[in-house]
């Protein structure tokens, strides 16, 4: 069966957890939440949390639109001088191209950090290792 455009297949960290949970947890040796002193209220909640911390940085097009703009802008301050005034000539495009490039990277370091801060603010051992323990379950 082909999807169509309007189709969405969920596939985030969220969805991992659940459907893996739906699909065995009727085998014996499957984790269970009892045993790690887990309540499906609490999984729920906690996944939800954890999966809004994780896409809180947008969407892959809102992220790509937003390093093509800071790719940009460093070429677009330096059109604003003339030829003759940049530092390296023609060149320079190459250097405005790096440091947008750089821009980049530091905006991207500094959202995975804050990406890492808020996970381990609402970190829960017992809950980590009931999902750690789902998501390792091999047939």
């Amino acid at each position: 069966m082909a999807l169509k455009q309007t189709d969405k297949i969920l596939d985030d960290f969220e969805h991992n957890v659940t459907n893996r949970i739906a699909a065995f947890d009727n085998r014996n040796d499957f984790p269970r939440m009892e045993d790690y002193g887990v309540t499906k209220e609490a999984l729920d909640s906690y996944l939800f949390d954890k999966q809004a911390i994780l896409d809180s940085g947008g969407s892959e097009r809102s992220r790509y639109t937003i390093a093509g703009f800071l790719i940009v802008l460093p070429v677009i301050v330096m059109s604003a001088y003339p030829d003759k005034d940049l530092p390296f000539g023609e060149m320079t495009i190459l250097l405005a191209i790096g440091v947008g490039l750089l821009l980049c990277l530091v905006v991207w370091l500094l959202w995975n950090l804050s990406v890492q801060i808020r996970l381990k603010k609402i970190a829960n051992k017992q809950l980590d290792n009931y999902i750690k323990d789902v998501l390792d379950y091999r047939i």
